[in-house]
């Protein structure tokens, strides 16, 4: 991203005049001012946002889909509530009925927000995967922003993942947001669970790597093999989501050690037997060496 200067606004609406009319990219940051009043930093680019080619002028910039991709966030959280709130209270009709209807408003606004942004390639992506849905399509195209994280492993911790020191313990800060990585990892699950050809022999490597070097309670299993293989896919998803959001918009994209591709179409079995015996030993390819 090639930064081309910094300016500061007090007012969001002056701050969207004056971005309005600019066709390259702008991050923004909102920070706590003197007085604890909210200012927004706008750090100019030369980068072109190709935001307006898939969604006709209706959303220009990454900053708008995070705000959408929040709100959808927080809407699968409400509902999760609202599940927990209507088992307690089955028995009166009143709760019953205002659930139902809180929740088919919850399912109108996702599926408006899905159908302004279905043309994007990341969007496409996910409905190519078994077990991912239209919330996880929002959550892959808002809460990463491919202008502000410039490799795949800037994007993971963001979302939470990025190793062991992103695990949030008591009295421990985090620069991720704990939430995501928890989205994440059920849309992982998720995947297991549906069989998906293409990411679940990758997943059941990881575990085989991880059943040989943890320890086996008594009856030779291990849950930590399991849940580690789930975090290790939901990493991968996540940096699959950043490398094709990065792939649109033009910007580069570094290959790295044992590069597996997203996922190329629906009907996709991953077959490359050198990356899947790779994983399972636990062994690093470089780039080069993975499609020889």
């Amino acid at each position: 991203m090639g930064m081309e200067g910094m300016l500061v606004f007090e007012d969001a609406e002056e701050l969207w005049k004056f971005i309005e009319g600019r066709r390259e990219y702008v991050a923004i940051d909102r920070v706590r001012g003197k007085g604890g009043k909210s200012v927004y930093i706008a750090k100019l680019t030369n980068d072109v946002c190709r935001l307006p080619e898939v969604f006709n002028g209706w959303m220009r910039y990454h900053y708008n889909l995070e705000g959408l991709a929040k709100l959808v966030l927080m809407l699968r959280r409400q509902r999760q509530s609202l599940d927990a709130i209507r088992k307690m209270y089955f028995w009166q009709q009143w709760a019953v009925e205002a659930i139902d209807g809180i929740m088919r408003e919850r399912e109108r606004v996702v599926n408006e927000v899905y159908e302004h942004v279905v043309r994007h390639p990341v969007v496409q992506w996910v409905d190519r995967v078994k077990g991912l849905g239209k919330h996880d399509a929002i959550l892959f195209l808002g809460l990463i922003d491919p202008h502000v994280a410039t490799s795949a492993g800037k994007a993971c911790a963001y979302w939470n993942l990025a190793g062991p020191e992103s695990i949030l313990r008591s009295g421990k800060k985090t620069k991720g947001a704990p939430i995501l990585r928890g989205e994440a990892f059920f849309m992982a699950q998720r995947i297991w669970m549906k069989n998906d050809e293409y990411y679940k022999p990758l997943a059941e490597a990881k575990k085989e790597y991880y059943l040989a070097r943890l320890p086996l309670d008594e009856k030779g299993r291990s849950a930590h093999a399991h849940i580690r293989a789930l975090l290790w896919l939901a990493h991968l998803l996540v940096s699959h989501a950043w490398e094709i959001h990065r792939r649109f918009e033009g910007l580069p994209v570094n290959p790295h050690m044992n590069y597996i591709p997203p996922k190329p179409d629906e009907d996709a079995v991953f077959s490359n037997d050198k990356i899947i015996n790779a994983i399972r030993a636990g062994q690093r390819l470089p780039p080069e060496e993975v499609n020889t």
